[in-house]
């Protein structure tokens, strides 16, 4: 059995993007992986061979926030992915915003299938059928337990062998257009900043970009708190073609103190909780792999994570926090209900990487028809040619840095001259 992934590189190098982009490589026995970089379309040599599925995976279907570039994509993969023989699935996420074009390029390139993060509330809401031309839709989660990430944990706890910060979060404010409920990763930083801090906790809390850990270091740093603060990720506000996200942005380049809101009054009111996408994040489960003390407002937790068994909670109005905080001080509470979590939820193997990647490819085996085995040379010629194409993409990447780079300083250059000149208001 031979499956194609077709993804794109990811210039932002978090571990859990290569966790999930590769488990189906590292966990799944008996079939062989071709992973193919798409700069804007799928390469004509990848038709030579007859796949038994194709995997779309989120990493490409990401490009769609830069309308710019994922124009000339969204053009190649209509174009190549229905001439692609193979059974095709999906699995895109932040699927709040642009669902429209997900739903072209399904109905264009034939997919049959989307591991989607949204619930069967928001199925229609989302991908309805007579749009999307799908045929299954799965709900999924946006990240799991990866065993390799266990192994790197126990091998840093030997050198991180103290929780000195009691509280401990990183997270980033995000834009207006994510809903009310994006704004909470903000808000809780916020509000337990400046709650009192009568047992006189150690906080190490951040929204600034530049305080954001990558890699090890973020697994060091979660190893250093005691407990973590969170919430759920997700939309609550639906953007099918983009309209709003125009809207908002230009709103808020006109009025920048302007509150959220009046933001929503201005741009999409009564829109907003009209959707319901609301998702645990590979963070819980890094969290319960490393045995840190989640504080999470509250949610569903989709069924995996339960309000004084696996995690603090801490209510929407904040009228708990004094209590909370208190809890926080509470060392030996905190480790009980880390352990929970860790028992509950990394050793019980129930969400693993390993169970991910397999029910995707269970799911292609089952609906995928026998292809014809064409000529292992045409197999060889295909890895090679591959090889090549997937190292030609770090050149590509770098020339389309600097092509950005020089665009974006001839576009300031343009815009000063013609404020001087009066043509164009500051």
């Amino acid at each position: 059995m031979r499956v194609l992934v077709l993804h794109r590189s990811c210039s932002e190098k978090r571990k859990t993007i290569d966790d999930h982009l590769y488990s189906f490589k590292r966990y799944v026995k008996d079939v062989e992986f071709f992973y193919c970089d798409v700069y804007f379309k799928v390469p004509s040599f990848m038709r030579w061979i007859d796949w038994d599925g194709v995997i779309i995976h989120y990493t490409l279907l990401g490009e769609r926030f830069d309308q710019r570039l994922w124009k000339n994509i969204f053009k190649g993969l209509a174009k190549t992915l229905p001439k692609t023989k193979g059974f095709k699935i999906a699995i895109p996420q932040d699927e709040f915003i642009l669902s429209d074009q997900l739903c072209e390029l399904f109905r264009l390139g034939n997919v049959e299938t989307v591991f989607t993060c949204a619930s069967s509330i928001d199925y229609e809401t989302i991908y309805p059928l007579e749009k999307s031309g799908l045929k299954h839709r799965i709900s999924t989660l946006t990240g799991f337990v990866d065993e390799e990430t266990i192994e790197i944990l126990e091998s840093l706890s030997k050198e991180v062998q103290e929780r000195t910060i009691d509280i401990g979060y990183r997270a980033r404010n995000l834009p207006y257009w994510v809903g009310a409920h994006g704004q909470y990763k903000g808000v809780i930083a916020d509000r337990v900043l400046q709650a009192p801090n009568p047992f006189g906790l150690k906080l190490d809390i951040s929204t600034k970009y530049s305080d954001v850990f990558y890699g090890n270091d973020w697994l060091k740093f979660l190893l250093r708190c005691n407990t973590t603060l969170g919430c759920l990720g997700g939309s609550s506000l639906h953007d099918p073609d983009g309209t709003i996200r125009k809207k908002v942005d230009e709103h808020v380049r006109n009025n920048p103190q302007a509150t959220f809101q009046e933001v929503e009054k201005a741009c999409f009111p009564g829109l907003d909780y009209k959707l319901h996408l609301f998702a645990l994040s590979p963070r819980h489960f890094e969290c319960a792999m490393s045995k840190t003390c989640q504080i999470l407002l509250e949610g569903d937790y989709q069924g995996v994570l339960s309000p004084g068994i696996h995690y603090i909670e801490l209510k929407k109005d904040f009228s708990n926090l004094a209590e909370v905080m208190k809890l926080a001080a509470d060392r030996e509470y905190c480790n009980e209900i880390a352990e929970n979590a860790y028992c509950d939820i990394v050793a019980s193997k129930k969400y693993t990487y390993s169970a991910f990647a397999n029910q995707v490819i269970d799911h292609i085996r089952q609906f995928s028809k026998p292809q014809k085995v064409k000529s292992e040379t045409n197999i060889s010629v295909v890895r090679y040619l591959l090889g090549l194409h997937n190292r030609w993409r770090i050149v590509y990447t770098r020339f389309l840095m600097l092509r950005n780079r020089s665009e974006a300083l001839l576009r300031r250059m343009a815009k000063k001259t013609l404020v001087k000149l009066g043509l164009m208001k500051r």
